[in-house]
């Protein structure tokens, strides 16, 4: 599935959770799951930027030891010319780092989401079974 693909069905998921009535016990489940199954995407998702970024490192080193090897003139010279040959490189990889920094920080959030979401349907379970016990005695 193409970048595009996994964030159009994140959006999805998101929408889907939106729906939700997090007060009813069935919907605080599904909303867990649906956080379980957008985890599975954010986690392609930040694969893919640090893919990219890695992809990036390589690609920038190549070109720097091209650069210092093609160039003349001093030692000081031939790195102020490769590092002007990679500016545009290093700053793509820069991008890369951020985007995949960013699903880092989605998918331990929702990590924290889901665990806040398990003591709340916890809790219901609990008050629901009090419920129970007085309405049996």
């Amino acid at each position: 599935m193409s970048k595009a693909g996994k964030e159009k069905r994140l959006d999805q998921l998101h929408e889907e959770i939106r729906q939700l009535n997090l007060e009813i016990p069935a919907d605080l489940n599904k909303a867990i799951k649906l956080y379980s199954q957008a985890q599975i995407i954010i986690g392609h998702l930040d694969a893919d930027a640090l893919y990219k970024a890695g992809a990036l490192y390589a690609e920038r080193k190549k070109t720097y030891a091209e650069a210092i090897r093609q160039a003349s003139g001093t030692v000081a010279e031939k790195e102020a010319q490769a590092e002007l040959a990679v500016n545009e490189l290093r700053i793509a990889e820069a991008a890369a780092k951020a985007e995949s920094r960013k699903w880092q920080n989605l998918f331990d959030s929702y990590d924290n989401l889901i665990i806040a979401l398990r003591r709340d349907e916890r809790a219901l379970y609990e008050e629901w079974q009090k419920a129970n016990e007085l309405y049996d005695s």
